[in-house]
């Protein structure tokens, strides 16, 4: 009898399932008729999913998209759905609607309602404020106008508004023409040239001249402020590939320049010689004084830091906007220049209060102190109850569903929906719930978003820990640093694709794991297997042991190679010994410069997770050897594929 209701139970739970997985696939037919214009078919299959289906919405949504929906009906959707992103999408097309009718009424209280605005909107909300006499919105407004990027539609009514009131300027045209062409933006630049002035045709002509040969650009003769504005681009198209050459004509051309030009020339130069890391720019930095932008100050900094200048790098950090100087970066590097400065007394409480923050620069904060302050609770875990609570909201369910279905953008706008606005303890719930499902990339950044409650075995999953240890093992590495950079390059999540085609754990290229596959001895076909777990943490370790072997056993330096090519982690060395943690913060591409340093601090993290007898992250960094030891060594790994982009 119990065993005939057992098998009873067991058919009636394949019957389920079977339900469930019928209903979901009926909801991506039904998706794909829509995407396909098939509006018919649509609402046919529509029509099959019951009315408490968690994803109705979606059908709901796609619905008022296919046809001209009324405002009416729009509204009543947003107030219907306030659990969804699908909520503020509509919310957002409403406000662009009213507008960019200009009519304010009905805008303001959508607008009030928004959670997100991008520019377009931005610019609507300040141009609604100002027709209602809010003075205080023309700086907002000019701050949008300096700008290097092409304004969207909505924001033209805007700037109507603010050059018919004289509150925009020919001055702050030319200060949005020199941010345009700093950034290349040549079509921008082009028309701001040619509203400036009636003589904007010959000035066009002196901007292509300047972008098809800088040198000739800056030998051409400069009588108004456009002309220099277009004499210094050229000179920083001639300074990104000779900043030496363009250090010496700008010495020829020096007197035609009012001084506050001459210091933004010198800057331009230093700032290209800078990102070359060319000694050099040290002197150019010191030419262009106090005169310098964000980047330039920023890069200024770096280079002190290269050079040892240690006046310099705390003076280029308190010239920093205060939002800049905020940042744990410059926090961490202006308390090391004032130790260096014998101002330890100063430094010590910017590292005490770095060193309760989780991330590099408190890792590296707290090892600068010599009384370690009382480490703050890491290891909270959500109880049952809490995640009994947080399975019953509706957007997780919608999220979990969808990141079920592989729609993954959909799933992960639900999900940051979902947990906007909880606290720490919802937070770790959310996340564990995420970990429980294989979600990890969503655990991990719901775990990152508590403030004074923290679980590291959230924030530092180890999914695949068979693999990661063996694998591991084999090559000699520190699992620590394999699950750091693992952590850092896909998140666990297995079936990550890079626009470049990298795949899997360890995110492999095509050619490297190509590569990887004739040094292992393995048969023709055995890189097409590389998106498996066990072939990609197999040949990511095997790459980045031959990395380490070939990069004088750094760290630092197979990182950095791993990312952009060993190539280009050899030429990032200097002609002296650098401190490991200088050579990071001076890496020139952005990217590679912060995943080095989330890298090496995950390997931190992860030896304090798994009980591991770990170096300091000072130890880690270790020193970089200058070139010319570089050298030596080079060919081991010249044969190598260069993984970075």
């Amino acid at each position: 009898m119990h065993r005939r209701l057992r098998c009873l139970l067991y058919i009636g739970l394949l019957f389920a399932c079977s339900a469930i997985a019928s209903t979901d696939k009926t909801f991506l037919d039904a998706r794909d008729a829509y995407a396909r214009g098939k509006i018919d078919q649509f609402e046919h299959l529509s029509g099959k999913l019951p009315t408490h289906y968690p994803l109705r919405l979606y059908l709901d949504y796609w619905r008022l998209k296919s046809r001209s929906a009324s405002t009416v009906e729009l509204t009543r959707f947003a107030n219907d759905h306030p659990d969804s992103p699908l909520s503020e999408r509509v919310l957002q097309d409403l406000a662009r609607f009213y507008g960019n009718n200009e009519d304010w009424d009905n805008y303001r209280p959508i607008a009030k309602r928004l959670t997100n605005k991008d520019r377009e909107l931005t610019c609507l909300d300040i141009h609604a404020r100002l027709i209602q006499g809010d003075q205080a919105t023309t700086d907002e407004g000019l701050g949008l106008w300096l700008s290097t990027q092409d304004q969207p539609s909505g924001c033209t009514a805007l700037f109507t508004v603010l050059s018919s009131n004289s509150t925009l300027t020919d001055d702050h045209r030319i200060a949005r023409l020199r941010l345009a062409l700093e950034a290349g933006n040549l079509s921008l630049a082009r028309q701001l040239i040619a509203a400036l002035n009636v003589a904007g045709k010959a000035d066009l002509g002196l901007l292509d001249q300047a972008n098809r040969s800088p040198e000739k650009g800056l030998a051409t003769a400069s009588t108004t402020q456009v002309q220099r504005e277009i004499a210094l681009y050229a000179l920083s198209q001639l300074a990104r590939s000779d900043p030496g050459q363009a250090a010496r004509l700008w010495e020829t051309r020096l007197s035609e320049f009012p001084e506050a030009e001459q210091r933004y020339g010198w800057a331009v130069i230093a700032l290209a010689a800078a990102r070359q890391l060319k000694p050099e720019a040290v002197t150019w930095f010191l030419n262009a004084k106090d005169q310098l932008s964000v980047s330039q100050n920023i890069w200024k900094a770096r280079t002190m830091l290269r050079a040892g200048r240690w006046l310099d790098v705390y003076q280029s950090i308190v010239n920093m906007p205060a939002e800049v100087q905020n940042e744990a970066v410059w926090r961490y590097w202006k308390a090391r220049a004032l130790a260096a400065l014998g101002a330890g007394a100063k430094a010590n409480p910017i590292f005490a209060k770095l060193s309760h923050e989780i991330h590099y620069y408190g890792l590296l904060a707290n090892e600068e102190l010599t009384e370690k302050l009382e480490a703050q609770a890491t290891s909270y875990r959500p109880s049952p109850d809490e995640i009994d609570q947080i399975k019953s909201r509706l957007g997780l369910k919608r999220a979990l569903l969808l990141h079920e279905m592989h729609l993954n953008v959909d799933a992960a706008n639900e999900w940051a929906w979902a947990i906007h606005g909880l606290d720490d303890h919802q937070l770790l719930a959310a996340a564990e719930l995420a970990r429980v499902a294989r979600w990890y990339d969503r655990a991990i950044k719901t775990a990152e978003q508590t403030q004074m409650t923290h679980s590291m075995d959230l924030r530092y999953l180890t999914p695949y820990r068979d693999l990661a240890d063996s694998y591991s093992s084999k090559n000699g590495l520190d699992p620590a640093w394999v699950y750091g950079l693992i952590r850092q390059e896909s998140r666990f999540m297995d079936y990550a694709r890079s626009n470049i085609g990298a795949r899997g754990l360890m995110q492999i290229r095509p050619a490297t794991a190509r590569w990887i596959a004739h040094h292992l001895g393995l048969g023709r076909k055995a890189h097409t297997q590389i998106a498996t777990p066990d072939v990609n943490i197999k040949f990511g370790t095997f790459y980045l042991k031959s990395l380490l072997t070939g990069l004088d056993n750094s760290a630092v330096l197979a990182t950095a190679g791993y990312n952009a090519g060993p190539g280009r982690a050899r030429r990032w060395q200097a002609k002296q010994t650098l401190e490991g943690a200088i050579y990071v913060e001076s890496i020139p591409i952005p990217e590679t410069r912060e995943y080095v340093k989330k890298v090496l601090a995950n390997a931190m993290y992860y030896s304090q997770r798994l009980g591991l007898k770990g170096s300091s992250l000072k130890e880690r960094l270790g020193t970089i050897p200058a070139q010319a030891a570089a050298t030596r060594i080079s060919q081991k790994t010249s044969s190598e594929p260069d993984q970075g982009g």
